[in-house]
C-alpha cells in the first residue's frame, strides 16, 4: 500500500495537498489537523490505519503546508472547512466517511457531522469537545473571563503582531509551543497569568535542548520548513473568524451529533481547563457519544506524544460504530 500526496480541488481556485492511502475500496476517513501543525502531525497512525483495511485521507488544512492559502479571513471559516473536507471525500469517491480531527480540526469534524449528516457516518475528536456555541460577541467574553490579563486569542485577532513573532524564527517558536502544551511542561503553562499586552513566546516556558520527546529533530524541521515557507496568516485567521462561525452555528437548531462519537484527550489537556464544562456539554450533545478517554500525563499533542494508544482508541471506536 503506498502513500500519494494528491492535489484537490475543494473550491474555484482552492487545492488542498492530500496524503492518501489504503485500498481505493475501503470506508475512508479523514484526519484534520489543528494548529500550528499539519496533516505530518497524523504520522503515526495513517500506516496502522491503512493496514487495519481503511482509506486515509490527511490534508494539510486550507491556509497549512502544500495547501492553497487566501488571503481574506473570511477564507477560513468552520464551515468553509468542512466543505473542504466533503470535497476531499468526494474527489476520492465515498459517499460516507469518517471525520477524525484534532484541536481546530476538532472543531471542523464535528462541523461535518452537522453539514452532511447524510455523509459523515461517524465523529471521531481528540481535544476539542463538542458543545452548542454561546450565543453572545466572543471578544466581549474574552474579556470577561480574561480582563487584565494575556489570553492568546484576543492576541491572534489583529493582523499583523502575532504573524511578525512567529515568523521571525519558525523553528523556535514551533518547538516553545510545542513543548508548553505538551505533557512534559507545567500544567497550565499555556494560560498562566501575565500581562494583558505581552507577547506570546516570552510568557512560555523555554524548551528543553535537543529534540523535544514526541517529535524528532526531522520532524520540527519539517514543520518549520512549511511554516518558513507558508507563514502564520493563514492559520491565524482560523481564530479570526470565531464571531462568524458562532454565527453559522445557529443556522444548525440544537447543533445536536446524532451519528456515532467519540472523544480522546491527555489529563493535561488545556481546552478541558479552558472549558471545564465541555466534556458535560459534549455529554449533552451526541446521542451516540460510544467512547470517552482520557490518557494520564498526556497534553495537548496527543497522537504525537501517545501514538499506539491514540490508534488503538481511533480502531476501537469505529469498531463500535461499525464503521
Amino acid at each position: 500500500m503506498k502513500n500519494e500526496t494528491r492535489l484537490i480541488e475543494t473550491a474555484p481556485g482552492i487545492r488542498l495537498s492530500v496524503e492518501v492511502a489504503g485500498a481505493i475500496d475501503a470506508p475512508l476517513l479523514i484526519l484534520m489537523h489543528g494548529w500550528p501543525e499539519l496533516g505530518h502531525s497524523w504520522r503515526h497512525q495513517v500506516g496502522p490505519l491503512a493496514r487495519a483495511g481503511y482509506r486515509v485521507a490527511v490534508p494539510d488544512m486550507r491556509g497549512y503546508g502544500g495547501s492553497s492559502k487566501p488571503d481574506r479571513i473570511e477564507a477560513y471559516t468552520t464551515d468553509t472547512m468542512a466543505d473542504d473536507m466533503a470535497a476531499i471525500a468526494r474527489a476520492l469517491g465515498a459517499v460516507r466517511w469518517a471525520a477524525v480531527g484534532h484541536d481546530w480540526g476538532a472543531p471542523v469534524a464535528w462541523r461535518c457531522a452537522l453539514r452532511f449528516p447524510e455523509q459523515v457516518a461517524a465523529i471521531f475528536s481528540l481535544s476539542n469537545t463538542h458543545g452548542v456555541v454561546p450565543r453572545g460577541d466572543y471578544a466581549s467574553k474574552a474579556d470577561a473571563v480574561y480582563p487584565d490579563r494575556f489570553f492568546y486569542v484576543r492576541y491572534f485577532q489583529e493582523i499583523g503582531p502575532a504573524e511578525a513573532e512567529l515568523e521571525a524564527d519558525p523553528r523556535a517558536a514551533l518547538k516553545q509551543i510545542f513543548f508548553a502544551l505538551s505533557g512534559d511542561a507545567p500544567q497550565g503553562e499555556w494560560t498562566k497569568i501575565r500581562p494583558r499586552d505581552s507577547l506570546l513566546l516570552p510568557g512560555l516556558i523555554e524548551p528543553p535542548a535537543g529534540p523535544l520527546s514526541f517529535m524528532s529533530e526531522a520532524d520540527l524541521d519539517f514543520y518549520a520548513a512549511h511554516y518558513g515557507a507558508g507563514g502564520f496568516f493563514g492559520p491565524l485567521s482560523w481564530y479570526r473568524n470565531n464571531p462568524t462561525n458562532a454565527r453559522d452555528a445557529l443556522a444548525y437548531g440544537d447543533q445536536r451529533v446524532t451519528q456515532p462519537a467519540g472523544f480522546l484527550c491527555g489529563s493535561k489537556e488545556i481546552l478541558l481547563t479552558m472549558v471545564p464544562d465541555g466534556l458535560d456539554q459534549m455529554r449533552g450533545a451526541c446521542d451516540r457519544l460510544l467512547s470517552e478517554t482520557i490518557l494520564p500525563g498526556a497534553g495537548h499533542w496527543i497522537q504525537q506524544e501517545r501514538p499506539t494508544e491514540v490508534t488503538e482508541a481511533l480502531l476501537g471506536f469505529l469498531k463500535a460504530a461499525a464503521f
